[in-house]
């Protein structure tokens, strides 16, 4: 990482790996959301008064907390530059590189070393939100 943004490889990588799980938290997110209100057994966590299981609540909060994660991720992307959110987040989200996207004919409104500068600013920012 560039020391202009100030992040240890580390906190780089567990930035990486928490915006590739992107698609898993949308996929869980329609798998809660599609599971109507019947079987708990996989929503079991939370508990109130009397030992049952409020498994409706725990399902909101657990939606709530994984949209919270997508939409920061997108945000951060969405900040960094709207005119490439798109080809960003796909390349934080999915790995996909500038050079794989330009031979798919997906316009990237930048050069490939502003693309990565604005990659960079993209996890600098992140860590900033995450805290």
């Amino acid at each position: 990482m560039g020391k202009e943004y100030d992040l240890t490889n580390f906190a780089y990588r567990e930035l990486f790996y928490f915006c590739m799980q992107y698609h898993e938290y949308k996929r869980e997110i329609e798998m809660i959301l599609n599971s109507g209100g019947g079987s708990a057994t996989y929503y079991q966590a939370g508990r109130i008064s009397g030992g049952r299981s409020d498994s409706t609540a725990y399902k909101a909060m657990r939606v709530k907390y994984l949209k919270d994660k997508c939409e920061m991720i997108e945000q951060t992307a969405l900040a960094v530059d709207p005119d490439i959110y798109q080809p960003l987040l796909k390349n934080v989200t999915m790995g996909v590189t500038y050079e794989h996207m330009k031979a798919c004919d997906i316009e990237i409104l930048c050069g490939r070393r502003q693309f990565y500068e604005k990659r960079r600013k993209f996890f600098y920012l992140l860590n900033l939100k995450r805290g």
